[in-house]
């Protein structure tokens, strides 16, 4: 004796309709969550070691972020010159700038930034400088 087939098909119907919507649920109510931890996580700052290495003394260094100079107060008489402080990491990426100055007559120089924050791989980045300035945007990523 065969089925009825308009049954068949509606009881197929009815257990895929079953497993999806679990399945929707699963896939599509996550994003939210995710989104509000990640700015969250942006918004907050995380303790970091930075330091500058050198070959030639510069007279000034600064590191911006946000318009906050993350080497304030540093002092650059010796190589590598070292200080904590505060970062944002986002998960996109850190854009800082980077400006410095050497008296002149100071050969064209290396200069390299260290980021090390906490519970995160350092990350180091160096440029040269033109003249007796240097003037770059660096991206830090973590």
């Amino acid at each position: 004796m065969r089925g009825f087939p308009p049954i068949q098909i509606f009881l197929i119907a009815l257990a895929f309709g079953v497993l999806a919507f679990p399945l929707a649920r699963l896939t599509g109510g996550g994003e939210v969550v995710m989104s509000a931890n990640l700015e969250s996580a942006a918004a907050a700052e995380t303790p970091a070691y930075v330091r500058v290495r050198f070959a030639h003394p510069p007279q000034s260094v600064r590191l911006m972020q946000s318009g906050r100079d993350l080497l304030a107060g540093v002092d650059l008489s010796a190589s590598p010159a070292e200080t904590e402080a505060g970062i944002r990491i986002s998960p996109d990426g850190d854009e800082l700038q980077l400006d410095a100055e050497w008296p002149e007559g100071t050969p064209d120089t290396a200069l390299t930034i260290e980021i090390e924050p906490d519970g995160r791989e350092t990350r180091e980045q160096t440029r040269w400088s033109t003249g007796s300035t240097l003037s770059e945007l660096l991206l830090f990523q973590w």
